[in-house]
């Protein structure tokens, strides 16, 4: 049986932008049909209020995994199984290193949240994009957006997330066929109403965070669109084109 987590949630115990109570966010979870959530909070969630937490609910078998959403200079990059500070991180590409490093020395993984959020809106000097903020690099193809270096120092690249749209998403799911990745998908839900809208089906069954971490490295997994409203479409590897 395949196990299906949304990877990229926001609770008010560690986002000031988020108004979903994690209480709802089980109910929410268990109503829709998740197996799974990582809770990848802003400003983190201390540990023993999370283990506090989770000892004082019933959550009826659904997994729920700390982690964090990392700010960098090159865009957002949740860290499953790292604890470290969220804060920005100053520099380039070197900071995106520096995180590397980190958090390969605790056996976790990366994933860029939302790459391409922005991408396509117009733009005056500058665009929204982080990692193509000078309107003059915005890529044409996928091909020359897979050539950013930040894609070869993350684990994986998010496919499918709530708030992207239709193009951000398919551009994303282009690019990591480019790169020969599989693509994740989260809602980034601030709300209960927005949870499941981006989720990844691991084949197998996910009970811890060593789970998932090993899950994500494996590639058994592909992204998912509107699991929420029991439509789910996949945005599965398409395979390499015949020679």
């Amino acid at each position: 049986m395949p196990s299906n987590f949304d990877l990229h949630v926001h609770t008010n115990r560690g986002s000031p932008d988020s108004a979903l109570d994690p209480f709802d966010l089980v109910n929410e979870a268990r109503r829709i049909g998740l197996d799974g959530v990582v809770i990848t909070e802003h400003n983190g969630w201390p540990a023993h209020d999370f283990d506090e937490f989770i000892r004082g609910i019933d959550h009826d078998g659904l997994v729920l995994i700390r982690a964090v959403e990392v700010y960098t200079p090159l865009g957002h990059i949740l860290a499953f199984g790292y604890q470290g500070p969220s804060s920005p991180l100053h520099g380039g590409i070197e900071a995106v290193e520096q995180l590397h490093a980190e958090v390969e020395a605790v056996g976790g993984v990366m994933v860029i949240a939302h790459p391409f959020r922005f991408l396509f809106n117009p733009a005056g000097l500058f665009t929204q994009n982080k990692l193509f903020e000078d309107p003059r690099t915005v890529p044409d193809t996928p091909e020359q957006a897979a050539e950013h270096p930040v894609f070869r120092i993350v684990h994986e690249v998010e496919v499918v997330n709530g708030g992207g749209t239709p193009r951000e998403t398919r551009f994303a799911h282009d690019v990591v066929n480019v790169l020969g990745r599989n693509g994740t998908g989260g809602s980034d839900a601030h709300s209960a109403a927005g949870l499941g809208k981006g989720t990844t089906s691991f084949v197998g069954d996910i009970r811890h965070e060593r789970d998932l971490i090993d899950a994500i490295r494996s590639g058994e997994f592909h992204a998912v669109q509107d699991f929420h409203v029991g439509r789910p479409v996949p945005y599965a590897k398409e395979p390499p084109a015949s020679s």
